[in-house]
């Protein structure tokens, strides 16, 4: 598929392809849209899509030289049998945007100094007896031991782990760490900022941190390092189980086994994978599973919202039977099932009473000072677009709700921000419309946008969960006008319930009212961050999770 045209007055990506051989590409890319951000590049070879990757690796001399946050790297091993002189072509993913230096022309690859030597030692040994083989790989390892040691100090764990296995002598073993042990497993390495599920998994191991706990964490849909991601989990002190060090999250609980006090599993998925490995080998661990949000009351939902029945109606529940029955077993499973929204916290105690229940939200610090309304227009929609429930609620936004707000005010703003925006999205926002809209896609700077719009909408049809969209706007002081859906699990007080309205219409006079009256947008934008600094506060959120670890934490 041709990615999109890039968009008018999108500004060239920065960057160099530096070396072009028939065994690697090194360079750097970086948009100036998102500076901070790493940008997806394809690689086309002769002019055929061969790859699509993150320029996301750390150089110190970009970081020395103020290029973004110096994570915009790029360091990509071909496959073999490129014959030299192939074109190679590098393009935003997205817009097709094309790097500095591209297309070049691929060059004969020159081997490393050292390469042949130990391509000639590797050949002999392959072809003489296994023991000679075994003596050579224990060399290696011992070697490569010697210069990550070299390099930094004591190995990490899990460079040790994989190294000691075949180091014919002992390498060094670390100072025992007097805190308990906990792995987290979740689905791939979370980001902050890009959705609620990765806020609230790096919040609640920042909490089991705060808590005393040695953190551990192994993302279980790829091995590979995910770059920046990665690094700051590792900066904040977890440590990161992934590729070349470890091949599997069953290796990770086999290498942490009896030590592990706690193991926490993110997503169902998850937890119907590994819930029995646990078990299997860390027998002593308590195990908590973080539902996230209950999938099968968001399949229902959807199933009755698209057949064009009630939210509750029975139908929708009997569609979703069976991955009904699969998440109570799940939760029965567990020693804790965790929760982020009231609302099925209450549902769980009632359907499944012997299932451990605790409502643990996540952390949502406040926001500068926000800027007056007079400063501010424009409706914001933001959210991942690969998630079904926010797709849908945007084009109810687009199609429904702003040409209401248009028909009396037709200058206001609609801006689409997010990741994953869809080519169909896309299409529908630039056709003709009674108002102004400004599709953004991603976002770097968040902050930067929720500075300059007056208020931010979530008119979800379905979904489930607590909804990590009205959070952020909240704590930055924009109210979020958003359905009873949206609202769903928050317990919101009296005042900030004028934000919610019951249809497209309702939701229209929220929007416009919200405009028009500055002293109405002023309470609401108080009150937002008042309860924000209330009910999800580091200092409550780690309570509850104490109540979640139990003995665990003793």
């Amino acid at each position: 598929m041709e990615p999109d045209q890039p968009a008018s007055g999108a500004p060239p990506l920065n960057g160099l392809i530096e070396a072009a051989t028939t065994s690697i590409l090194i360079g750097w890319a970086r948009d100036p849209a998102a500076p901070n951000a790493a940008v997806t590049l394809e690689l086309l070879i002769d002019g055929q899509p061969t790859g699509v990757f993150a320029a996301s690796g750390f150089r110190p001399d970009l970081a020395a030289a103020g290029i973004g946050t110096g994570h915009h790297a790029f360091s990509l091993l071909l496959p073999r049998g490129l014959p030299a002189g192939s074109e190679c072509r590098l393009r935003h993913a997205v817009d097709g945007r094309e790097l500095a230096g591209s297309p070049a022309r691929l060059v004969a690859g020159a081997a490393s100094p050292w390469q042949a030597g130990l391509d000639e030692a590797v050949r002999q040994a392959a072809t003489a007896n296994p023991g000679e083989l075994t003596m050579l790989v224990a060399a290696l390892a011992e070697q490569a031991a010697s210069l990550l040691m070299a390099q930094g100090g004591r190995l990490p764990e899990p460079v040790r782990s994989r190294l000691a296995r075949y180091a014919t002598t002992a390498l060094p073993v670390p100072a025992a760490d007097p805190r308990p042990l906990a792995l987290f497993i979740d689905e791939g390495v979370p980001a902050a900022q890009r959705d609620a599920g990765s806020n609230a998994a790096i919040s609640h191991m920042r909490s089991l941190m705060r808590l005393g706990f040695n953190v551990h964490f192994v993302a279980a849909a790829a091995m590979e390092p995910a770059g920046a991601r990665t690094e700051a989990l590792a900066a904040l002190g977890i440590t990161c189980w992934h590729a070349p060090w470890a091949g599997s999250v069953e290796e990770v609980l086999r290498v942490l086994g009896g030590r592990l006090r706690l193991v926490y599993l993110h997503r169902f998925g998850v937890m119907q994978r590994y819930a029995a490995l646990v078990r299997r080998w860390a027998p002593a661990a308590r195990l908590l599973y973080c539902l996230a949000d209950l999938h099968h009351l968001r399949a229902a939902r959807r199933f009755a919202v698209e057949a064009g029945l009630a939210l509750d109606a029975p139908e929708g529940m009997a569609a979703a039977a069976g991955l009904r029955t699969a998440e109570l077993l799940a939760a029965v499973a567990a020693d804790v099932v965790i929760t982020h929204s009231s609302h099925e916290a209450a549902l769980l105690r009632r359907i499944v009473p012997e299932a451990n229940t605790v409502l643990v939200p996540w952390d949502v610090p406040l926001g500068a000072d926000p800027a007056p309304a007079s400063g501010r227009r424009g409706v914001a929609f933001v959210g991942s677009y690969g998630h079904a429930p926010n797709l849908d609620a945007a084009h109810a936004l687009l199609e429904d709700v702003m040409p209401l707000v248009w028909r009396a005010e037709p200058t206001i703003p609609l801006i689409l921000a997010g990741s994953d925006l869809p080519a169909g999205l896309r299409a529908a926002a630039m056709a003709d419309q009674a108002g102004p809209v400004e599709v953004l896609g991603w976002v770097d700077d968040l902050e930067g946008l929720l500075a300059r719009v007056r208020l931010t909408a979530a008119p979800l049809r379905y979904g489930a969960g607590l909804k990590g969209k009205m959070l952020d706007s909240l704590a930055a002081g924009v109210p979020c006008v958003g359905s009873p859906m949206a609202a769903e699990g928050m317990d919101l007080p009296e005042p900030l319930r004028a934000l919610i309205g019951t249809d497209a219409a309702a939701m229209a006079e929220i929007i416009l009212r919200l405009h028009r009256e500055p002293t109405a947008y002023e309470t609401l934008r108080d009150a937002g961050r008042a309860w924000i600094a209330q009910h999800l506060a580091t200092g409550r959120i780690d309570n509850a999770m104490r109540e979640a670890i139990g003995p665990a934490s003793r």
